[in-house]
């Protein structure tokens, strides 16, 4: 999972990949069941800036991202794809403009400026 947080040296964007490792536990009480979790284990396995995060989104979305493409489908794919935090699409989206040259005249829809994409070898 992707976290973001501000970078103290340099005062850029930074995006860190979080593992957690969770214990399970099912506990008969006399009553019922009971289910506790306990995070036994929490590692940073990677940092990245905001404009590196995007190009190895690219990289892996080549020929996935499409003109017309809805800014939803693509929240989704990098939360899906990616374990990006919902709070955090929105400026992965707009970095992913950038990068590919498109815009969102609707706010809803991502377009090429020009009508072919780059993606597509």
């Amino acid at each position: 999972m992707y976290v973001k947080s501000n970078c103290p040296y340099g005062k850029r964007t930074c995006y860190h990949d979080v593992c957690f490792r969770i214990k399970k536990e099912v506990l008969f009480d006399g009553k019922g069941y009971r289910e506790y979790q306990t995070i036994t284990h929490i590692e940073v396995t990677d940092t990245t800036s905001k404009e590196e995060l995007a190009q190895r989104i690219i990289n892996e979305l080549r020929g996935d991202i499409y003109n017309g493409m809805s800014t939803n489908e693509l929240c989704k794919i990098l939360k899906e794809k990616f374990g990006v935090l919902e709070q955090y699409c929105c400026d992965l989206v707009q970095q992913l403009k950038i990068e590919l040259d498109m815009y969102c005249p609707d706010r809803q829809h991502l377009y090429y400026v020009e009508a072919r994409s780059p993606l597509i070898d």
